[in-house]
């Protein structure tokens, strides 16, 4: 494309810089700066020219030019009169360039990209535009729209292949195993639910109320309608869109989704249909059915539950346990271990005891491998290590198949973390404007709405009340959650005597510069306590490492610190 623009037009400095130091122009790039020496300004094809007519220039670099420009000449020439997909495949013959690509990585790929410029060549000319600018204009605006500018296919539509695609692309294509996956996902009505603004093109526009006075907004008749239609509306298409999916398969479908408890699902759903069709009489599946599910799963168990025994013949339907299937896969790694140790014990005994030789091996200065040489402030709060104890390790099962539970004791505790670092000194709360603040967190998907109702607000408006609140107000400088990192000694934390250090790593909740020149450290803290001395016995080395790591950051000596209690809704000096 390059070589075709300056065909057309040699004053496009990028394009031809791109052919001369390809494989076309084959300039180097020293030949190139010496190029643009003998004329600084101006485009590149004017210094060309300017250094071609130079006489100190050097021969080589001289014919060089002259063969390039000459070529250039010579195929202006030829575009003037050849069909534009004849002279596009006289340029790749001619340069050479459709046989290099060949030899190059992927050769093949690029080959049929080049054939693909040719195929859009020949379309081009039967079309009533003529002209080089033209064809450029026309795949410069494709390329830009990116319609139909895909990079060429080697895979025909009946290789062994496996492919991976969304419905909406399996359009029109039949293939002889599909697998229909994810069917329980649930339908995307997060802007149905969560924009405060709806728009329909039948019906128009329909918005939340928002009564500022009182702080809440609620939905209106006209919001809802429209949400209403729009969901029949996308459940319509959803089930277009499913259609096409069930009906790409020449020989098989598999389908597979999730349910947390299959039989109850489908328990469900024929006490459904039978009070339906006990009401009206009919065997058809009742609107009202389907619009209460939200995934394509639903709809499937609704069907097979409603069928006949002529679907039931043709459907097969398998429910697998998640305890099975783990329990299956357990048992895959149980063998391959089982297998690796045969390998193992097969090699033989000389071998075998020059490899532990080397795995074994250590070298001076080395320290017990379970002294971290990197660790958080809590570690180090927490760290009760007996080194002549051996562990064991306990394996959890992974967060994402466990069951959904409610929101932590821990998880409270970072969400109230996250309250108070987004208080501003600077504004005087009342309980409605906490009440708007968490909201807007909500909102803007910062907390979820079950996080939303954990929040204690009372407790946040209390430590509005308190006297760090007051200085924080009037403080020279505010910092929240600051972090740091700050080498300490082992031997402060092990019962060891080893020369060497730990970075440890923390974030300081908030420290703050009062208006008298103090420096002032204050940890939150979410536990539930009895008395305040057991918060300062607890975290009593956490906080005297956030010192260090201040003092040492800021070059002062911090004058006061505080733990303020959540729970207690009371600061504690330290």
């Amino acid at each position: 494309m390059s070589l075709l623009k300056i065909i057309d037009n040699p004053i496009n400095d990028i394009a031809l810089v791109t052919v001369l130091r390809s494989m076309i122009g084959n300039f180097t790039d020293n030949e190139l700066i010496k190029i643009r020496i003998a004329k600084p300004k101006g485009n590149f094809y004017e210094a060309m020219c300017a250094y071609k007519d130079k006489e100190d220039g050097e021969k080589e670099l001289i014919d060089k030019i002259n063969t390039f420009l000459d070529m250039i000449e010579n195929f202006r020439k030829c575009e003037e009169y050849m069909p534009l997909n004849e002279f596009i495949w006289k340029i790749y013959q001619d340069t050479g360039y459709y046989s290099y690509v060949n030899l190059m990585p992927n050769g093949l790929l690029r080959v049929a990209n080049l054939k693909l410029l040719f195929e859009k060549a020949k379309q081009y000319e039967k079309t009533s535009f003529k002209g080089l600018y033209n064809f450029i204009s026309f795949i410069e605006k494709l390329s830009i729209s990116n319609k139909d500018m895909s990079g060429a296919k080697l895979i025909g539509e009946n290789e062994d292949v496996i492919r991976i695609m969304s419905i909406h692309k399996s359009k029109g294509l039949e293939f002889p195993v599909v697998f229909i996956s994810n069917t329980n996902r649930k339908f995307n009505v997060q802007d149905l639910n969560k924009s405060i603004v709806l728009l329909h093109q039948d019906i128009g526009i329909g918005s939340k109320y928002i009564n500022y006075e009182e702080g809440i907004t609620y939905s209106t008749l006209a919001r809802e309608a429209i949400r209403y239609k729009s969901k029949i509306e996308q459940i319509s298409e959803e089930m277009r869109i499913l259609y096409v999916g069930l009906t790409r398969a020449k020989e098989k479908l598999i389908i597979t989704g999730l349910s947390k408890d299959y039989q109850k699902d489908i328990k469900e759903k024929e006490i459904l249909l039978n009070t339906y069709r006990l009401a009206q009489e009919s065997n058809k599946i009742d609107k009202n059915i389907i619009q209460k599910y939200d995934s394509y799963l639903d709809w499937l168990e609704l069907v097979y539950t409603n069928s006949d025994k002529e679907l039931k013949e043709i459907l097969n339907v398998e429910e697998h346990k998640k305890e099975e299937l783990l329990k299956s896969l357990f048992q895959e790694e149980k063998e391959e271990k089982l297998d690796l140790q045969d390998k193992i014990d097969s090699i033989e005994l000389t071998e075998k005891k020059n490899l532990k030789e080397k795995l074994e091996w250590e070298y001076e200065g080395k320290i017990p491998n379970n002294i971290l040489s990197k660790s958080s402030v809590t570690q180090v709060k927490n760290m009760k290590l007996d080194l002549e104890e051996e562990e064991i390790a306990e394996y959890k099962v992974p967060e994402f198949l466990e069951e959904e539970k409610t929101i932590s004791a821990s998880q409270k505790g970072t969400l109230m973390h996250l309250i108070l670092q987004k208080l501003d000194e600077k504004i005087d709360y009342d309980i409605s404007m906490l009440k708007q603040l968490i909201d807007n967190l909500q909102e803007k998907n910062i907390i979820t709405e079950k996080e939303k109702e954990a929040v204690d607000i009372e407790k946040v408006y209390e430590f509005t009340k308190t006297n760090i609140w007051h200085q924080m107000k009037t403080a020279k400088k505010v910092e929240k959650e600051k972090p740091f990192y700050i080498n300490i000694p082992a031997k402060e934390i092990y019962n060891e005597n080893i020369e060497e250090n730990i970075l440890v790593q923390g974030i300081i909740d908030l420290y703050y510069i009062t208006e008298d020149d103090k420096l002032v450290l204050v940890d939150y803290k979410t536990d539930k306590v009895e008395k305040e001395a057991e918060l300062v016995e607890k975290y009593k080395t956490q906080l005297d490492i956030y010192k260090k790591a201040l003092e040492k950051a800021l070059n002062r000596k911090v004058e006061s610190i505080y733990i303020y209690s959540v729970y207690l809704s009371k600061e504690i000096e330290v």
